[in-house]
């Protein structure tokens, strides 16, 4: 279980946009458990609750934005429970099926997200989303500005308003207006605010007059108007959310019972319950505007609210206001640059457990040899039973053995070298040469892969640490017209690069030899396998000189093992330019000679993330 929550939360992390959506979802969830937690107390300090919780979610978004990302590892490994990206990279509809005798049988192909990420598709959505929503939010705040345009003063009202205001303690001039098309009194403005009256308060009889204006006035000193837009605005960030239109929805409501116990502190409530049931029946089928504060829908709990004595009522103290909101600044700074990643289970990335120690090592820097290529699995090494030697590498390349190819004590090719990140220039361009002594004789993996790590950390500092997050990853697919794949023949043993043996390759009898250029200089790259799966062909292919900066992943739904011949013009800049005419790319070269089509996408990826790493003292 607790692998699965640790995966929901990979999952949640793996991309900005679904980072985003997961907090705003705790968050919305927090505000109304907080607002039913404080049920019993007056209806203004539930308002503050909502309040800081739908600031919290406006200011998500931008926070999570500028503030620098806070990593935090949580524990996984590959044999542990997976989510599913939760945006897929784009995948070919067409799902080709190997027969028996290697047979392939492909069914009609159609192109679906080609071209376009999903994530890039729901992320422009949700924009969509936000500004249709912000344009209804616009034409609302026209709405208001006509009613203030077209509105008439009234001087009678003006003078009971300013009276009243005196008695709030508001020190504002609210102006009063008188307008037909409106059904019942409204508040609008921030800077010079008003009280909107129907044209018919005139006729009102004096208690429900002053009744409903302490309630417009309560809401001018409190700033309702304010906070009313922004979280409106919020609703419109987050306009598919149902958590936060409930909080919306509940953070009017306790607006509006909050100006309503201000009502009850002067007034009697069986009278002030009759006139919100009046207020009601004005309401029923009349057009009210789209930013109205009070709702006909909310009156009957209001209603029940007002009759109710043995609820709490009165203001929300200052106090109360600025531990909200501190609370609030602070769920903002420290949640939104957290992001979720995946660690091992140990200290170190890829280690396994009960690791033998090394008796003696000997690190040199030198000065004066190649490095050699990374891609080798025997890059510069040198070993015998219990020592083993790295010959003028660098640091990054000890990495990459130490955390990649050997990372879990055995040789194993990863889809593609995991980037490592945050390292230092002298990692790159230094060399070192070790020498090694170990307790007892560990087999070689150990010895390149655990050791190795632990030997980096001990003499390098070295402190590391994997994440998982999306990036560029390319989609082996079915090209139009079906794969041109010719059937494995026999007379040796396929290779399967996916389930290489303990013992190594080598134990393998009479392998399907990997057969290649004349020229291992020469950019025209020729390969020649008479027997792999394809698997073990996208992996092999992400791994050679064709210049792709990110796994392959095998996307055509084909079984079983099969000849790949393969000529192409690869783009690595250590290779020479070709004397012979050049080969086609290695995307037209797949499409044309194997039918197969290879497109750039979006999908999961791994990272080493270095924290810190020291150059060694030489012995």
């Amino acid at each position: 279980m607790t692998q699965i929550i640790d995966g929901i939360l990979l999952l949640l992390s793996s991309s900005l946009v679904a980072s985003i959506l997961g907090k705003a979802t705790l968050i919305a969830t927090l505000g109304l458990m907080g607002a039913w937690l404080t049920r019993r107390s007056p209806a203004a300090v539930r308002h503050a609750v909502l309040a800081a919780s739908l600031a919290v979610l406006l200011a998500l978004p931008i926070a999570s934005i500028l503030i620098k990302p806070v990593r935090i590892a949580l524990p996984a490994s590959t044999h542990e429970w997976r989510p599913p990206s939760l945006f897929p990279a784009p995948l070919d509809a067409a799902q080709p099926a190997a027969a028996m005798d290697g047979s392939v049988v492909v069914a009609s192909a159609t192109s679906r997200w080609r071209g376009t990420s999903p994530s890039a598709v729901l992320l422009a959505v949700w924009i969509a989303g936000t500004a249709f929503f912000a344009l209804r939010m616009i034409f609302g705040l026209q709405q208001v500005r006509a009613l203030r345009r077209f509105g008439l003063p009234w001087r009678d009202g003006q003078s009971i308003v300013n009276q009243l205001a005196l008695d709030a303690g508001i020190q504002r001039r609210v102006e009063v207006l008188l307008h037909e098309s409106l059904p019942a009194p409204a508040t609008y403005g921030i800077v010079r605010p008003a009280i909107v009256l129907p044209a018919d308060a005139e006729e009102w009889e004096g208690e429900d007059l002053s009744r409903a204006i302490v309630h417009e006035l309560e809401h001018v000193r409190r700033f309702d108007w304010t906070s009313h837009c922004l979280a409106r605005i919020a609703c419109a960030v987050y306009w598919f959310h149902p958590l936060v239109w409930a909080a919306w929805r509940q953070f009017a409501l306790e607006a509006e019972r909050s100006c309503d116990d201000a009502v009850l502190a002067r007034s009697d409530a069986t009278a002030y319950a009759e006139q919100l049931v009046g207020l009601a029946r004005r309401l029923s089928g009349a057009q009210t505007p789209a930013l109205a504060m009070a709702s006909r829908s909310d009156l009957s709990a209001r209603v029940g609210s007002v009759l109710d004595g043995r609820r709490a009522r009165g203001r929300a103290n200052a106090l109360l206001v600025a531990v909200a909101s501190a609370v609030a600044m602070a769920i903002v700074l420290t949640m939104s640059p957290l992001r979720m990643v995946a660690a091992p289970h140990s200290s170190t990335p890829g280690a396994v457990e009960s690791i033998p120690k090394w008796d003696a090592v000997s690190i040199q820097r030198c000065t004066n040899a190649l490095v050699a290529p990374l891609e080798d699995r025997g890059a510069g090494l040198g070993h015998s039973p219990d020592r083993q030697m790295w010959n003028c590498l660098t640091v990054k390349t000890l990495i990459n053995q130490a955390y990649s190819i050997f990372a879990g004590g055995q040789s194993k090719l990863p889809p593609y070298p995991a980037p490592i990140e945050r390292l230092p220039s002298w990692a790159d361009s230094e060399r070192y040469t070790i020498e090694a002594k170990s307790q007892g004789n560990p087999n070689t993996g150990i010895m390149r892969g655990p050791m190795l790590q632990a030997l980096l950390e001990d003499h390098f500092a070295l402190k590391i640490r994997r994440e998982t997050r999306e990036g560029r990853v390319y989609l082996m697919t079915a090209a139009n017209g079906g794969p041109k794949l010719p059937p494995f023949q026999g007379g040796c043993t396929p290779m399967d690069l996916m389930h290489v043996p303990a013992a190594g390759m080598s134990t393998i009898q009479n392998p399907c030899l990997v057969s290649g250029s004349t020229k291992p200089k020469d950019a025209n790259i020729t390969l020649d396998i008479p027997g792999m799966d394809l698997d073990s062909f996208a992996l092999a292919l992400a791994r050679t000189a064709a210049g792709f900066d990110g796994p392959v992943l095998n996307k055509t739904g084909l079984t079983g093992y099969f000849h790949f011949h393969l000529e192409f013009l690869s783009n690595d800049p250590r290779l020479t330019p070709p004397d012979d005419p050049p080969f086609p790319s290695i995307f037209t070269a797949m499409q044309r000679q194997l039918g197969l089509k290879v497109d750039a996408g979006k999908g999961p990826r791994e990272f080493l993330v270095v924290d810190r790493l020291e150059k060694p003292s030489e012995n």
